[in-house]
């Protein structure tokens, strides 16, 4: 007895909406967001119907949701499994957990599948005015990342509460611009710089969110706390 296959229809709509996204992630890592039309990726991904990717992702923001979406479950699984693996040792030490956010993204600079276009294009969101990478992500579940952060804030009991926030996003920027910009980087060879292996790189990322996250607050950032006396015209 022959297998079933799935309704033409059914495989034809996926298969097209993965060429759309893939045009959509490599035109956006190239040119940015803002400067790449619905039309340029319909095009790009060999669509005869002019329509076809506001019939498949409705606007750019519905295709950049549909890149997370093909990216994120991977980085998820992995962090997933990292924290179960802490738990499981009773360690929550910082470190570990800066390697947990950082090492899963790091590991889209191996992936042929649009792993590298994926981070150049969080590196856009993380300063866009009107897409956020933050109100993006807080709009999606991602239990993953909501107990990183949380382990990760507990871990830094020296940071106020209105300054975890701001932290966490220098965290977020330094993470994927730090990334994407080896990947730039490591792809044009420059031979006036001499680019460390990526192990140490990484390493070195790791390094570098660890102390931003360490860094105790100024007596200057203090004073203008909430209840400080900058705040209270001292």
């Amino acid at each position: 007895m022959r297998a079933r296959r799935p309704p033409p229809g059914r495989s034809d709509g996926q298969a097209t909406r993965a060429r759309i996204v893939a045009a959509a992630e490599r035109l956006f890592a190239a040119r940015g967001i803002d400067d790449v039309s619905l039309q340029e990726i319909n095009r790009a991904a060999r669509q005869r119907n002019r329509s076809a990717v506001q019939y498949h992702f409705g606007t750019k923001q519905g295709l950049i949701h549909a890149i997370l979406d093909k990216h994120t479950p991977g980085i998820a699984r992995r962090r997933r499994d990292a924290l179960e693996r802490l738990d499981a040792r009773g360690r929550r030490d910082l470190r570990r957990l800066a390697e947990i956010l950082v090492l899963p993204a790091a590991e889209k600079l191996d992936d042929p599948d649009g792993g590298v276009a994926f981070l150049r294009v969080n590196a856009q969101l993380v300063g866009h005015p009107e897409l956020s990478l933050l109100d993006l992500h807080a709009r999606r579940e991602n239990p993953e990342a909501e107990a990183l952060q949380r382990l990760t804030a507990r871990a830094c009991p020296h940071l106020p509460e209105p300054l975890w926030l701001p932290r966490w996003l220098l965290v977020t920027g330094l993470l994927f611009h730090g990334l994407a910009d080896y990947a730039r980087l490591a792809g044009r060879r420059p031979r006036a710089l001499a680019l460390p292996s990526r192990e140490i790189f990484v390493s070195s990322l790791v390094d570098s969110v660890v102390a931003l996250l360490e860094a105790p607050p100024s007596g200057q950032t203090r004073a203008r706390l909430p209840g400080g006396p900058a705040e209270r015209g001292a």
